[in-house]
């Protein structure tokens, strides 16, 4: 048997070519992306030789030597801002450890057998120090990683907040807060509006989908940006369940980005008729369309203005008691579906052709012209539209 050695004077002597043995390791390509890119192998070999003096200095049983974690928090933040994984850097600092263990065998004389203590004490001596620089770099990974997001959620928030501004901004203004936020802006957006959850601890919100842009509005809504395209509904309503949102999902009118102010405004105001029960056919629907309720979103803009002028349009019909009143306001309402059209009105009725006669002489004597004219009829349609929804 070979007389007794000193490991850890052997490797102290040999400490360049450990380090050597651990940078071409990292070389070879070893990792599970393939070779490290040059950035990336320029900082693990920063950190090849501390870290092989850390390992040589604990091995020779000194006082323990803290290794330099901050270079390696470095590596990780590092790693994460090139893009690359944090699996990538692990992979490469088990590899540098094997790499030490196979070297430090070779530097041995031939026939030297080495006490188990001593392999025991150096396999724990690798392994430990591998483990507290991959904590390390995990931790510096996480921290760039969550800064990152922060910034792009920063950025996000700021182009969605100038997306939504009224009076709108400059066109450039708003491509460079798109391109700082790596959003592609489009030349028109769709916006749609939802009630946040009344418990928000009652749904796992999500963060949806990266190309829908958020930002509350008022009264504990949701405003959500989209480029608009044909998938544009499609992913809306995907981040509306990703964020937990309340239905319905009131969907703007696509505008032009600069406009997108005015779309979210009409998708809250369709929002609100929703809430307030006047919006025909939206009880129980999942989705609302500003698109399908436009007449109702024009008269809802000048309210007052709309009971006045239906006030004033159907004046003559309030003299009547309330059944003939119901009776005639029927009729008017097929009269302007079906204008001049008697048997189409009485079937509409469920009645004979000659009681809609009865009725439209009663009709003529208090509207006259008006039932005739193109422009007294849209308004009298208007009037019946705001007198259904009072």
């Amino acid at each position: 048997m070979a007389g007794a050695i000193d490991l850890p004077d052997l490797l102290v002597a040999h400490s360049d070519e450990l380090a050597d043995a651990v940078l071409e390791r990292f070389a070879a390509g070893a990792g599970p992306d393939g070779a490290p890119d040059a950035a990336t192998l320029r900082n693990l070999r920063l950190g090849a030789r501390a870290a092989v003096d850390c390992f040589l200095a604990r091995l020779s049983g000194h006082s323990p030597v803290p290794a330099d974690v901050a270079l390696f928090v470095a590596h990780g933040r590092a790693q994460q801002a090139a893009g690359r994984t944090l699996t990538e850097l692990l992979s490469f600092y088990r590899l540098g450890g094997l790499a030490m263990w196979e070297r430090s065998t070779a530097l041995l004389p031939p026939a030297t057998e080495l006490p188990a203590a001593e392999i025991f004490a150096f396999g724990s001596t690798v392994l430990e120090l591998v483990d507290e620089l991959s904590v390390a770099a995990a931790a510096g990974f996480s921290a760039q990683e969550a800064e990152a997001r922060r910034r792009d959620r920063a950025l996000r928030e700021r182009l969605v907040s100038l997306l939504l501004s009224d009076p709108p901004v400059a066109r450039d203004v708003l491509r460079a807060a798109a391109d700082a936020a790596s959003w592609a802006l489009t030349a028109r957006v769709r916006v749609a509006v939802a009630a946040l959850p009344a418990d928000p601890l009652a749904v796992p919100a999500g963060p949806g989908p990266e190309r829908v842009l958020t930002a509350t509005v008022r009264d504990g809504r949701l405003a959500l940006v989209v480029a608009d395209d044909a998938e544009a509904e499609a992913w809306l309503a995907r981040a509306a369940a990703a964020l937990g949102l309340e239905a319905p999902l009131a969907l703007g009118p696509a505008v032009a980005a600069d406009a997108a102010a005015r779309s979210s405004a009409r998708a809250v105001a369709l929002l609100d008729h929703v809430s307030a029960g006047t919006l025909r056919g939206a009880a129980g629907a999942d989705v609302v369309r500003c698109d399908d309720h436009e007449i109702a979103l024009l008269l809802g803009a000048a309210p007052d203005l709309a009971r006045e002028v239906a006030g004033r349009r159907l004046a003559p019909l309030e003299a009547l008691d309330p059944a003939a009143r119901e009776r005639l306001t029927a009729t008017l309402a097929a009269w302007l579906a079906d204008p001049g059209r008697p048997q189409a009105m009485a079937d509409r009725l469920g009645l004979h052709v000659q009681t809609v006669r009865y009725r439209l002489k009663a009709l003529r004597e208090l509207f006259g012209d008006a039932l005739d004219d193109p422009d007294e009829r849209f308004e009298l349609s208007l009037a019946l539209r705001v007198g259904a929804e009072r």
